[in-house]
């Protein structure tokens, strides 16, 4: 993959603008190049991962979140101007060791479990920097599938306890109540992704290591907002989470 992609996605992510298609890359295995070098370039480290699979092949995928989009929740976020935003509630793991890439046996969901120390409520902020339109998803993956940023809440007391696919989970987003269901993950539980990238892990910038944290996947729609307001999500088990949006100027 050319390095003129990676410097402008580089660009792209200081300035929170958005890239051109061009050189964008059309499969997955190209991806994971481009999400290194824009890290390099950037002086960035790994705080934390999100997981996933590929909407079309079903493959399992992963993305560095840089720590220095890691916040608490209570804390405040500023939108870029004229830049939509996507909030996620999502679930989280803090990862107790390194879990390597494995060329025989695989990981399994108990041995997964055995290597969190703590699982949290949590909102992914998403940003995306590629168009909205004819974007290859190889091309969202290196841009670490739209990653702006992190907030960390609550930690649920005994997780392991937990019916993580039937938890009820609500979402305000200003006066709006955006969610109230239970479950609403797309694998049902929670836990699949981060299984199956365990076990087919690709990356170039790592790989989970102890004390990082991963983000599991949604579960709530995906709402954009454009204007300051205030995020609230309850989460059976857990707690509550807030983050205050801001606008920028």
């Amino acid at each position: 993959m050319s390095l003129s992609v990676i410097d402008r996605l580089a660009r792209a992510r200081r300035a929170r603008a958005e890239v051109s298609l061009e050189g964008a890359p059309t499969d997955l295995a190209d991806a994971y190049p481009v999400q290194a070098g824009v890290m390099k370039i950037l002086g960035e480290s790994v705080g934390g991962w999100k997981v996933g699979h590929d909407p079309q092949s079903k493959a399992p995928m992963g993305a560095p979140m840089y720590a220095s989009g890691f916040i608490a929740s209570g804390a405040s976020f500023t939108l870029a101007p004229g830049r939509p935003m996507i909030p996620e509630v999502e679930i989280a793991v803090r990862l107790s060791r390194d879990l390597p890439k494995r060329t025989g046996n695989a990981y399994t969901r108990d041995e997964i479990l055995d290597s969190v120390s703590e699982m949290l409520l949590a909102f992914e902020l998403i940003e995306r920097r590629i168009p909205p339109k004819d974007s290859p998803f190889a091309f969202n993956l290196a841009d670490d599938l739209g990653n702006i940023g992190f907030v960390s809440g609550p930690a649920a007391a005994n997780f392991r306890d937990l019916d993580l696919s039937a938890l009820r989970c609500r979402f305000w987003m200003g006066d709006e109540l955006v969610n109230d269901r239970s479950g609403g993950h797309s694998k049902g539980d929670p836990l699949v992704p981060l299984v199956d990238w365990a076990n087919g892990q690709r990356d170039l910038a790592g790989g989970m290591k102890a004390g990082q944290i991963v983000t599991l996947g949604s579960l709530t729609p995906m709402r954009a907002m454009t204007g300051p307001m205030k995020l609230v999500a309850e989460l059976e088990g857990f707690g509550v989470a807030s983050l205050d949006v801001i606008q920028g100027i």
